[in-house]
């Protein structure tokens, strides 16, 4: 015992000699050790970049896989190449399921959001949000494998607010444009991911100080991009109505006065011709507008109207012939028929009919569907007895329902997507069961529902191309065989 002790204290003995030694030859050359900067990156730790409130849009890149087999099918922006969320494509599809459902091709894990794909030249596009580094990322697929090709992304600190992203990419052969879930753009290069510029539409349409000039709306931006003869239209808000930017150049070639102070809503820019006059038709917060499209007046305001304001506004509007729009609000707002009239030497709108969303075709998110003299959408869970069913309205009248799914054919909160391929109608319910319907005229026939996730929220726009159907929840994105 008495030598444990001995050779315990001998041990610390020697420790303090060799500290005191340490000590007595730095203060004799009187400078420290030779330090040198640790670089990051040679001690196999990640490369941490510095954060600041200066927001780099698109600054990092990586390229993760080479492209494998190239496959058929194109949904290259918003509710597709027609604007009207009806896939054009003839690939034949299934006109029915067994009891597995359709097949899943690949699936992979997103940051928690609801933005939908853009599908082009076999490639897949999504804007994600990544928590971990607090990032908006464009990720790039292959639609054949669900490999990730590569990943342009900036950081951008975000606080959860119902998720992150909410927009799908405009793409075309030459140009892929993005808006981020705080009103950054980025247009790159489709097939490389290579930056071509940017805009940060808060910071260059924004107008300090005052509440009414703040560009992104409450939960993030929803607008998506529109690309039109490769001139990217967006609608800030604030200190223009809207914008169309060079897509080659990101210059900005015409801008509209905002002299209603219209705000960005989560609606999108939709084209229509109406009086045989090309024009933008947009739904804001706080009215609204139609811009003219075409190339000898283009940008200039053809007519306005603040009759029509709710205080949110998801759906994008409709063009119902005849000279009319549809518009749609959230929370129980409804929708109103607006008609655009017109002297010869201008325009102007009218609000012909508006009702709550206990009273006609109503939509708290998604954009419905018109197919022939129809119009196909879902209603909110504020609506009455036909909340959350699937409903049919005729383009003439937006009052009474010619056709709804029943009491007991409900769907989650009303709030999930819904697509059309020739008289197929896919529906995504919330929870992320997929129902397949076949349209006959002014109602539809369930042909086979199938569980395919054991999802949340699974609110996301989908997508048809080829013989693929891409679909999301609020953390996963998959690719379905829905083919013949």
């Amino acid at each position: 015992m008495l030598l444990q002790v001995k050779k315990r204290t001998l041990i610390a003995a020697g420790v303090v000699l060799v500290f005191a030694f340490i000590l007595f030859w730095w203060l004799l050359k009187g400078q420290p050790l030779d330090l040198s900067e640790r670089i990051p990156g040679m001690d196999d730790r990640p490369k941490m970049e510095a954060k600041s409130d200066t927001i780099i849009i698109g600054q990092f890149f990586d390229t993760l896989s080479e492209m494998d087999a190239m496959v058929a099918g194109d949904w290259p922006r918003f509710r597709g190449a027609d604007l009207d969320n009806i896939s054009k494509d003839t690939t034949p599809l299934a006109e029915s399921w067994d009891t597995s459902g359709p097949a899943i091709i690949w699936r992979t894990t997103l940051g928690e959001g609801y933005a939908g794909p853009a599908v082009h030249n076999g490639r897949v596009y999504l804007l994600d949000y990544n928590e971990r580094k607090k990032a908006d990322a464009l990720r790039c697929f292959s639609l054949s494998s669900g490999k990730e090709l590569w990943r342009r992304w900036y950081y951008v600190d975000l606080k959860r607010n119902h998720g992150y992203s909410r927009t799908i990419p405009a793409v075309t052969d030459k140009y892929l444009v993005t808006i981020g879930p705080r009103s950054h753009v980025m247009c790159v290069d489709p097939l490389t991911g290579k930056m071509l510029w940017s805009i940060d539409l808060e910071k260059e349409f924004g107008i300090p100080g005052t509440e009414k000039g703040r560009i992104t709306p409450d939960f993030y931006t929803g607008q998506c991009p529109l690309i039109d003869n490769d001139v990217a239209v967006l609608a800030p808000g604030g200190k223009a109505l809207m914008i169309g930017l060079d897509c080659a150049s990101g210059k900005i070639i015409w801008q509209t006065p905002n002299i209603d102070s219209i705000r960005m809503s989560h609606s999108s820019i939709m084209p229509m011709i109406i009086h045989g006059k090309r024009m933008y038709v947009y739904n804001g917060i706080g009215g609204v507008c139609g811009v003219s499209a075409e190339k000898t007046d283009i940008g200039k305001l053809l007519w306005t109207t603040t009759k029509w304001s709710p205080a949110t506004t998801a759906a994008s509007p409709l063009f119902l012939g005849n000279n009319e729009i549809a518009v749609f609000g959230s929370y129980g707002a409804g929708g109103a028929r607006i008609v655009i009239n017109t002297t010869g030497s201008g325009y102007s709108a009218t609000v012909k009919e508006q009702h709550k969303a206990t009273n006609g075709l109503a939509s708290d998110q998604q954009t419905p569907i018109i197919a022939g003299t129809y119009i196909w959408s879902v209603l909110p869970e504020n609506a009455g007895t036909l909340k959350k069913q699937l409903v049919c309205y005729k383009k003439s009248d937006l009052l009474t329902a010619v056709w709804s799914s029943g009491k007991e054919n409900r769907f989650g909160r009303g709030l999930g997507p819904y697509i059309v391929s020739g008289n197929k109608l896919y529906l995504l319910d919330d929870d992320g069961k997929l129902y397949f319907y076949k349209i006959q005229d002014n109602k539809v026939i369930l042909i086979a529902s199938h569980k395919v996730i054991k999802g949340i929220e699974a609110w996301g726009p989908m997508a048809i191309a080829g013989k693929y159907l891409i679909m999301r929840d609020a953390r996963n994105l998959l690719c379905l065989n829905i083919g013949k």
